[in-house]
């Protein structure tokens, strides 16, 4: 009596699939968010977002996001923004935006915009440095911020 050996190539199908979709897979968003002290955020402390960006042609809309808590103290947040290149070249800007929350919520999530149309210049490591820009010596109740750029879908 002879047997014949009857493989399972069910897991190795299965895994050459995800082998292709994961390479040809495109990345439409990038995101970078920290985690701010809870002792609260002094304004000379800085809050760094590194970002790998390799996409040089498409078009982005870059936001800044974050979470507050209850105690967050104002109507509105005050940011100064470093932008730096892989290549060391950099550009400052500052932000202000007002803040909308329900006072029965622990936390408020939010997400402005800040500019359309960005085309990346450069590939690379990005860092975002962002300072709080208030009168408060240490702002409480500010408990992530980030950046989230989200890809264009139609280039022209």
């Amino acid at each position: 009596m002879t047997h014949k050996r009857i493989t399972n190539s069910a897991p190795l199908l299965l895994f050459c699939l995800l082998f292709i979709v994961a390479c040809t897979h495109k990345v439409d968003n990038y995101a970078s968010m920290l985690q701010i002290n809870q002792s609260g955020w002094q304004r000379h402390d800085s809050v760094v977002c590194e970002v790998m960006i390799m996409d040089t042609i498409s078009l982005f809309h870059f936001d800044i996001t974050g979470r507050i808590s209850r105690n967050f103290p104002l109507d509105s947040l005050s940011l100064r923004v470093n932008v730096t290149a892989p290549s060391g070249g950099s550009f400052a800007d500052t932000l202000s935006f007002c803040i909308t929350r329900n006072p029965n919520h622990l936390w408020t999530d939010f997400r402005f915009p800040y500019c359309s149309h960005i085309c990346f210049s450069e590939g690379g490591d990005w860092h975002f440095t962002f300072w709080q820009n208030t009168s408060i010596e240490r702002l409480y109740g500010m408990t992530a911020l980030g950046v989230y750029f989200t890809k264009e879908r139609n280039r022209y």
